[in-house]
């Protein structure tokens, strides 16, 4: 009896020592798990998707699909989006990848952050805000920690661990004209937002080597200018269309009937202004009509003619 009250000690010793081991393996860090069991590297990126929108947003995704291609500065641009909110990745010598984001993954994150839950239905389209920027950075920079860790032991070990998520970059041209002119490795992320038939993309395009060249840095006054430009150019401007200024008494003022005429002499249709509000004068234009109202088109003035008229007593030049 003595000998099977010791093999059950025995047993429940070695069960119990199972239990740890099995209990250690399920609470071991992420670092540890990567290292131990390396992986693909479409599964690698996969795994960092996937952590980074439940930790870090609470968001939980599936991975549909995952596409890498390999292109040019100028190919990159191309595929994309303008649409997508496109987010820097800065290196140590300032812009050097992009990520993209697209309007329903957009849109998931926000519900999640600020009502905890997600829609049935796909979120309808809508301008980029920088509320979006601010919302959706934390997911970004928690994706390429996560990818630092998944990666090891793949041929996308390191990839993202030199970048960091900066601002918003208002469009593909205003990022090309600071990236640079080297090869770059461009993957998409297909999520399953888990709510009806909502999917959504992730875009990182980062280069394909980490060694880049100093010469080869924009010039940053012209990136500053171009970045400007793009910036201010879709704001409004208030323009005022001036026909003819002149200076009356108020009693003449006082004095006006309807039907009366003004005399304007040297004034045509053709003698329109286009001033800013402080006067300055941006354009010619000539006055008409479109679709029945006041319009004017704007247009170059004719160049000033000089001809030379001769008289009895010298010579006299004249303008026409």
């Amino acid at each position: 009896m003595a000998k099977y009250g010791r093999l059950l000690g025995i047993l429940v010793a070695q069960s119990d020592d199972m239990t740890v081991s099995v209990l250690k393996r399920l609470t071991r860090a992420p670092s540890e798990t990567a290292v131990a069991a390396p992986v693909s590297p479409s599964k690698a990126l996969r795994l960092a998707m996937i952590r980074a929108a439940e930790e870090r947003v609470g968001l939980i995704v599936a991975v549909l699909g995952i596409t890498e291609e390999v292109v040019p500065l100028e190919e990159l641009l191309r595929l994309i989006e303008d649409e997508h909110l496109l987010l820097a990745l800065d290196g140590a010598q300032g812009l050097c990848g992009l990520a993209g984001i697209d309007l329903q993954t957009r849109a998931a994150v926000i519900e999640i952050q600020t009502t905890g839950t997600l829609r049935g239905t796909p979120a309808d389209p809508r301008p980029v805000t920088a509320t979006d920027a601010a919302m959706i950075a934390p997911l970004i920079t928690s994706l390429l920690a996560e990818a630092v860790i998944t990666t090891q032991g793949t041929p996308l070990a390191g990839w993202t661990a030199q970048y960091k998520v900066g601002d918003r970059v208002l469009n593909t041209r205003a990022a090309g004209l600071s990236m640079i002119d080297t090869t770059y490795r461009l993957v998409r992320l297909t999520l399953d937002l888990g709510a009806g038939d909502r999917q959504g993309m992730i875009q990182i395009a980062l280069p394909l080597s980490p060694e880049m060249k100093v010469e080869q840095a924009p010039d940053s006054a012209a990136a500053w200018s171009a970045d400007m430009a793009s910036a201010v150019g879709s704001a409004p401007a208030d323009l005022n269309a001036v026909l003819h200024r002149m200076r009356l008494s108020l009693r003449q003022v006082d004095s006006f009937q309807v039907g009366q005429l003004i005399a304007m002499p040297g004034i045509n249709v053709g003698s329109v202004k286009l001033e800013t509000t402080d006067g300055r004068v941006v354009a010619r234009a000539r006055l008409g009509q479109m679709t029945g109202l006041r319009a004017v088109r704007i247009q170059t003035p004719a160049p000033v003619e000089m001809s030379e008229t001769t008289g009895h007593v010298g010579q006299r030049r004249s303008l026409t």
